[in-house]
């Protein structure tokens, strides 16, 4: 058991590699169909679907083509991904929690199986709640202090926040599904929980590291390899302390604490709550405030361009945690280690 476990690690890792390399390959010929596609739509009379994607691609710059190029390879891949863990066995046993996972994510020999939690919905509220109330009191802290200034939306407020938050908690939701309940299930699987939590919340932060920064762009993105270009410009981030510091970090502290939340309830759902309060306070105060004045390198340290930059959203997201399994009893699911 403790071989296959560690040969499902590798594959997971893999796999990630696998998406990133084609995806950056991809990158350009993605933007080359899109922004044809903008070029056609603008021109001719086409249907709905079509004039909707034609309006987004002709928006959009080239970082925007790589990010869905690597999400439109990861899903491509992910199925045959799934099939490898298995081992090209069909998956046994019932449900785990609230969905079907392979096997190497719900085994019964070590690791941890997701439970059915009948406190999952209140446990996403409150997990919601206390990164939206926390972070909305850092937005009016940066407004105050002069890094953020308000602005006002462009459609109404009231239904602006629902879609935004519908749109969080579809992200949310599809996201710990992928990171912590599979990913995370077949790391508890092969090594100690702390180790898990570890590799896991890494995991998550180098995925969301590779999302292009605003600014960072390339000169020809009609070029073949270009893809490849802007991946090293993001990996070269890696060698710059305030960003590493100052984005990299708060990333991969929202990892542990949503990959700590996942072991201490065995479910995905204050997980979920609190990955969908991130995606939501972030997008939504996007939406209504614009970053007044740059601020000097060591106001970028604390507060960087938004709410998901810098130490005090780091500081944040650890607070949030700390509240939200405070308040939540752990789960009587045993943590075995494998």
């Amino acid at each position: 058991m403790r071989g296959e476990a560690t040969s499902d690690v590798l594959k997971v890792w893999l796999y990630a590699a696998a998406a990133v390399i084609s995806g950056a390959w991809l990158a350009p010929l993605l933007y080359n169909a899109g922004k044809a596609l903008a070029e056609i739509s603008s021109e001719k009379q086409t249907n709905g679907l079509l004039e909707w994607l034609g309006y987004l691609c002709r928006g959009a710059d080239f970082p925007k083509f790589f990010t869905a190029s690597l999400w439109v390879c990861a899903l491509i891949l992910f199925l045959p991904c799934i099939a490898w863990l298995r081992g090209g066995r069909p998956a046994e046993g019932g449900k785990s929690g609230f969905l079907r996972l392979p096997d190497g994510a719900r085994a019964t020999t070590g690791g941890q199986r997701l439970r059915h939690d009948p406190r999952g919905l209140r446990l996403a509220v409150v997990g919601f709640m206390l990164v939206t109330v926390l972070f909305l009191m850092f937005a009016v802290m940066w407004v105050s202090g002069g890094v953020l200034t308000w602005k006002t939306p462009g459609e109404n407020l009231l239904k602006l926040a629902m879609q935004i938050a519908l749109g969080a908690i579809g992200l949310a939701a599809l996201q710990e599904v992928l990171f912590r309940g599979i990913a995370m299930g077949i790391f508890l699987r092969a090594m100690r929980p702390a180790a898990a939590l570890g590799l896991s919340a890494v995991l998550f932060a180098l995925v969301h590291f590779l999302k292009p920064p605003p600014g960072l762009n390339v000169l020809d993105p009609d070029a073949a390899g270009i893809g490849f270009e802007l991946l090293r410009k993001i990996a070269t981030r890696f060698f710059d302390p305030r960003m590493v510091l100052g984005s990299f970090a708060p990333v991969l502290a929202l990892g542990g604490v949503l990959a700590y939340a996942r072991w201490r309830t065995a479910s995905l759902y204050l997980p979920i709550g609190l990955h969908a309060g991130w995606i939501f306070v972030n997008s939504f105060l996007a939406s209504v405030t614009v970053t007044a004045s740059r601020p000097d390198s060591g106001m970028l340290l604390l507060s960087g361009g938004s709410l998901s930059e810098g130490l005090v959203p780091l500081v944040g997201i650890l607070v949030a945690g700390v509240l939200a399994t405070s308040i939540t009893p752990a789960n009587d699911a045993p943590h075995t280690p494998a």
